[in-house]
């Protein structure tokens, strides 16, 4: 994981966006410790997952551009790998749930991708039917999580950045889908840092790391929830799992109203607009479910949320 970082970090260079860290007086009142936003959000295709999508892309030799590449997501994921492919100049199909937010839904298209949906609204139901789908086409289907290229770039690298902006952090709060994220930023995290705390946050509704740590094996597979923060639905990797079952000090389990309203917080005193599931970091802090020790940085992954959504669920006028 060492060697793919670095490689990762080298890669992304002058690619992509270094984004900034804000420090938050009223959280640092509130939470009675210095805390800082990653405003990840603010990265080119609107989250994190473009570091793991470019950098999986960039290392395809000639043959494998011109195949092209699948992958299948809840947006975000997708939004990387179309980013990385037009960039780069690789054919890429994207298998969405059908519940795929329809901001995301729009900008995979605007990128070039072809975007097919399934009949499925759970993520995992949609990645058993997009792996067979992509057999059929001959084409690999990327994971959006459980590889170790995607966990180095998108938690790994996000790590390196994070600690040369706040060297004196010491505890990490991150929203988890599948892992990939907090697997790799965990890693390194850890490597630099073993006494630094990391806090994984989840739905509530569904606790993939909690379960996989209780039965001693990842929980791949989660039943479909109804949620806004469909990046937060669905199972653990494998992999993502065996990093963080070593790595994990803490799991906060968040409600769907809390995401709501840590949304609206977050525009009312930041003006920074989130997406539901990276809003579950900071509904982590501002409702109790973690306690800082030290300064403190939470992860904000992503801003892609329809305005509809937006009018309708997150801030109804």
């Amino acid at each position: 994981m060492r060697h793919l970082i670095k490689q990762a970090t080298k890669v992304l260079e002058g690619k992509i966006r270094k984004t900034p860290v804000e420090y938050s007086a009223k959280l640092s009142k509130l939470l009675g410790q210095p805390v800082y936003l990653k405003l990840e959000c603010l990265q080119v295709t609107g989250s994190f997952k473009v570091r793991g999508g470019f950098f999986y892309l960039s290392m395809f030799d000639a043959k494998e551009r011109k195949r092209g590449v699948a992958t299948c997501s809840a947006g975000n994921h997708g939004l990387g790998v179309a980013y990385a492919g037009k960039q780069l100049e690789i054919p890429c199909t994207v298998f969405v749930p059908k519940s795929v937010d329809q901001a995301k839904y729009d900008k995979l298209i605007a990128l070039g991708a072809q975007v097919v949906k399934s009949e499925f609204n759970g993520y995992d139901d949609t990645l058993m039917w997009a792996t067979e789908e992509a057999k059929k086409l001959n084409i690999p289907l990327v994971s959006a999580f459980n590889d170790e290229k995607i966990m180095a770039a998108n938690g790994g690298t996000l790590a390196v950045e994070v600690l040369s902006q706040v060297p004196d952090a010491a505890h990490f709060v991150l929203p988890m889908g599948g892992g990939g994220l907090s697997a790799g930023f965990s890693w390194h995290v850890k490597e630099k840092n073993p006494h630094a705390k990391t806090t994984i946050c989840q739905l509530e509704e569904c606790p993939a790391l909690q379960q996989s740590l209780q039965q001693n094996k990842p929980m791949t597979y989660m039943p479909p929830i109804e949620t806004l923060a469909g990046g937060l639905e669905g199972g653990l990797g494998e992999k993502c799992f065996n990093i963080l079952k070593t790595r994990v000090d803490e799991i906060a389990h968040i409600k769907e109203n809390e995401l709501k309203e840590a949304f609206r917080w977050l525009l009312k005193n930041h003006q920074y607009l989130i997406e539901p599931s990276a809003a579950v970091a900071l509904a982590s802090c501002l409702y109790g479910h973690v306690r800082p020790k030290g300064p403190t940085v939470i992860i904000l992954s992503g801003r892609n949320v329809s305005f509809a959504t937006i009018q309708q669920e997150l801030y109804p006028l």
